[in-house]
């Protein structure tokens, strides 16, 4: 009995004893043991303190550490440092509070800071895999990047002076591209995600206005979720397709890049058959490609995102004019890259690179040398438009074919209506050789992904992008400049105004009157970065490739079913392609959110 009191009362005294806190000599101890820890010289500094810990618990630091990653939106549970928050978690509500805890927030710390400052985007994969493309292609392939200016260490040292990281997270966050307000989305797609998310589905048909199909109710609710049905009183239960609704579809489809028409068809049954994880992964990416982009903010400035398809011109956060973009096709992508607008030339003569003229040109030229002098397009002994002309039919265009010889001449393309670069060329010179132009092809500007040129970008209204940079450069004469387009005379003009400009791959983003909008990874980087980082790009499911695999898996062990699955191949194939020519070019109403 005496020695069960004497327990109890010793156990009762141990549990008031103030727990003991971590001791210089614990670190110091605690790091010997570990040769490679990185953070010896930061402990040293600190004469061995410990950062994160005092007697009993967390300090100030340790508090706003854990608190800022339980907070952060952006942080993907599968992220590798998630498993130190966690395992930190853990260990406190264990009430072990020893150097070794220490040592792992300190670890935790700066795995948290490169991530907040750097994203999860594995940049020297994704450079291996775009010199790849590059070989591929046999074409520029680049995306250019800024590292981001913010050291941990020092936000650190600041911190420790302050007993506090007060808005030290915040401030190493992107102002630019609406970074905030996409962030903002994406905290709003996590609560739909942890709510249940939607029913993915996906229609058998086409519905118009009208009809009425099963899976209409599912369709609405998804469109209320996202915010695109507002106003609409139909029952939730409904399963006719009403105009109200048919005005949520325009304008979903137009947050997806798709044109505004109301019928619900191929275009808008991929989109819902995405489940939100799909989103959610998307926008944390883009937030990441932000944090490498050029910190730069000039107040007036041109941005061109490249699966936008789309270029914007602003004053501060005003939008001055906005207009579509023609960019480079998937295996000639526009670079991404930053630069400066230096001058403009109207009435450009086009000089033909060698690549073009191999690639496309060389065919013509062996069956007919004189087959583009009708298109302009003349061949010189330089690139000066006063050099010296050469009879194409004095060169044997054979001996260039299926090697890289160098040709020793170069064609130019007068200006004119037909030439390739239209009437007006905007420069900012660069490596990659690409610039904004008009084009004579303006039907391109009407479909829906406008991939057509080799690199450059062609711009719908070049007039009108001319009179906005004129407001903020006195020497651009309008009426005089309008006059000389009336011309075939080229005519260069320097702006005393540089205009900063961003070219960027943004596939997710908030437009300037706060919608958010997604668009197609045209060149396939969404897949490489995420295949490159913590997360991976989830795949949508096909119901008819499956079953196809399946057949063709079946027909390997039948020769009979063998012959009757590529008779039905063959038959797809045929429809696939009937039902392409059949389908118009400009069957839907051309709407923009807000433009």
């Amino acid at each position: 009995m005496k020695r069960t009191i004497t327990s109890a009362l010793l156990c009762s005294t141990l549990y008031l004893m103030p727990l003991q806190a971590v001791t210089p000599n614990d670190i110091k101890t605690t790091l010997e043991k570990s040769k490679k820890s990185p953070f010896k010289s930061i402990y040293k500094n600190n004469l061995y303190q410990p950062l994160w810990l005092k007697k009993g618990g967390l300090n100030n630091l340790g508090e706003e550490l854990l608190e800022q990653i339980k907070n952060d939106k952006t942080v993907a549970p599968d992220l590798k440092f998630y498993k130190l928050y966690r395992a930190a978690r853990k260990a406190l509500k264990q009430k072990e509070y020893s150097a070794r805890v220490d040592l792992s927030l300190t670890k935790l710390y700066f795995s948290y800071m490169h991530y907040l400052i750097r994203g999860s985007i594995n940049w020297k994969k994704f450079d291996s895999n775009l010199a790849r493309l590059a070989k591929k292609y046999d074409s520029t392939v680049a995306w250019e990047r800024t590292t981001p200016p913010y050291s941990a260490k020092k936000i650190l040292e600041l911190a420790q002076l302050n007993d506090s990281f007060q808005d030290k997270f915040n401030q190493v966050e992107p102002h630019k591209f609406k970074y905030n307000k996409l962030k903002g989305y994406l905290k709003k797609y996590i609560a739909i995600s942890n709510n249940g998310g939607w029913k993915t589905v996906s229609p058998k048909k086409s519905i118009k206005v009208g009809q009425s199909d099963p899976s209409i109710p599912l369709i609405r609710k998804r469109l209320k979720i996202v915010g695109d049905l507002n106003g609409c009183s139909a029952s939730e239960s409904e399963t006719v397709y009403d105009s109200c609704m048919a005005k949520a579809v325009k304008r979903f489809k137009l947050r997806h890049g798709y044109k505004a028409s109301s019928t619900i068809g191929k275009a808008i049954r991929t989109e819902l058959r995405r489940p939100v994880s799909y989103y959610i992964k998307k926008i944390r990416l883009n937030l990441d490609r932000i944090k490498w982009s050029n910190p730069k903010e000039n107040r007036v400035h041109i941005h061109l995102n490249i699966p936008d398809f789309r270029l914007y011109l602003y004053d501060g956060e005003q939008l001055v004019t906005t207009m579509r973009v023609v960019t480079g096709k998937r295996d000639h992508p526009t670079p991404v890259f930053s630069d400066v607008m230096t001058s403009i030339i109207v009435n450009p003569y086009w000089r033909i690179p060698q690549s073009i003229v191999r690639k496309e040109m060389l065919r013509h030229l062996i069956k007919n040398p004189k087959y583009y002098n009708r298109q302009h397009k003349y061949l010189y002994k330089g690139w000066g438009e006063g050099s010296e002309k050469v009879d194409p039919s004095t060169v044997n265009w054979k001996q260039y074919v299926g090697n890289k010889k160098h040709i020793p001449y170069h064609f130019m393309q007068d200006p004119g209506s037909r030439n390739a670069l239209g009437k007006i060329k905007f420069l900012f010179p660069n490596k990659y050789s690409v610039y904004i132009h008009d084009t004579p092809s303006k039907r391109l500007f009407f479909r829906e992904t406008r991939a057509f040129s080799h690199g450059c970008m062609r711009i719908q209204k070049p007039r009108e992008l001319l009179k906005a940079l004129s407001l903020y450069n006195s020497n651009i004469n309008v009426d005089k400049m309008m006059k000389k387009l009336g011309t075939n005379k080229k005519t260069s003009l320097g702006l005393r105004r540089k205009i900063p400009i961003d070219i960027t791959y943004f596939t997710s983003f908030v437009d300037d009157y706060g919608n958010l909008h997604f668009r197609k990874d045209i060149y396939g980087y969404d897949r490489l970065q995420l295949k490159n980082s913590t997360v991976a790009v989830p795949k949508t499911k096909n119901k008819k490739a499956t079953k196809a695999k399946k057949i063709k898996k079946r027909a390997h062990k039948n020769d009979t079913k063998q012959k009757s699955a590529k008779g039905t191949a063959t038959k797809h194939k045929a429809t696939v392609k009937k039902t392409a020519v059949k389908k118009k070019k400009n069957d839907y109403d051309v709407v923009e959110i807000g433009y």
